[in-house]
């Protein structure tokens, strides 16, 4: 479990690094990153999903909350990487994308904690 909770925590980092600088870089400096980033989403739902096996059980709610919004993140993010092409985007997509992302892992350590 160890492994698989530390594979989740590299895979939520790497995540918010690649997309942070996918969403800062120019618009053709950005395919890149814009793939690594979706190559990260394979490790991250694994073991997302095993991990949520393990703690639905004790934390049902919680668990269902969570992956919820790392779903929402992941969609809010690729709205905003298609959207990217048009035009740059707006603060309040980017401030929604770091609020969710933010829930999501709060959500995962108050899971993990109990």
């Amino acid at each position: 479990m160890k492994i698989i909770l530390a594979i989740h925590i590299l895979s939520v980092i790497s995540i918010a690094i690649t997309a942070t600088a996918a969403l800062l870089v120019p618009l053709e400096q950005d395919k890149r990153l814009v793939l690594v980033t979706r190559v990260i989403y394979l490790p991250l739902f694994i073991s997302g999903l095993v991990l949520a096996l393990k703690t639905v059980h004790a934390e049902p709610v919680l668990t269902i909350f969570k992956i919820a919004a790392a779903l929402a993140f992941v969609a809010v993010l690729e709205i905003t990487f298609a959207r990217k092409i048009n035009k740059k985007p707006a603060a309040i997509v980017l401030s929604i994308i770091a609020l969710l992302f933010f829930l999501a892992a709060i959500l995962g350590i108050i899971i993990i904690a109990n």
